[in-house]
């Protein structure tokens, strides 16, 4: 069994699974769909404005689900990388000419 976890460690980098690793994942995630920044694997920029838009929902679902049980630190950098995500989706919609995906 410690072989195996061995292998394991040496095969995938090591990452720490904590609450900000998570909301900064899926905030990657928000920002790729924004067209803000590349895809790490194929290096393309791509928009998709639904998949941006799911991504900042399950974020304030977080937001809602979680309050009064983070520490301030992940409360501020979760309130905070909303703010930030629903500010450039509205960008993206109304100044750059997007239609708002459907609900």
């Amino acid at each position: 069994m410690a072989e195996n976890d061995a292998r394991a460690s040496d095969e995938t980098p090591s990452m720490e699974v904590n609450f900000a690793s998570l909301v900064l994942t899926l905030t990657s995630s928000a920002w790729m769909g924004l067209g803000k920044i590349a895809d790490p694997i194929s290096g393309e920029v791509k928009k998709d404005l639904a998949g941006a838009r799911y991504t900042i929902e399950i974020l304030i679902m977080l937001r809602e689900k979680t309050k009064g049980n983070l520490t301030s630190d992940e409360d501020r950098l979760l309130k905070g990388v909303v703010a930030d995500l629903q500010a450039n989706y509205a960008e993206t919609v109304f100044t750059g000419g997007e239609k708002a995906p459907e609900s």
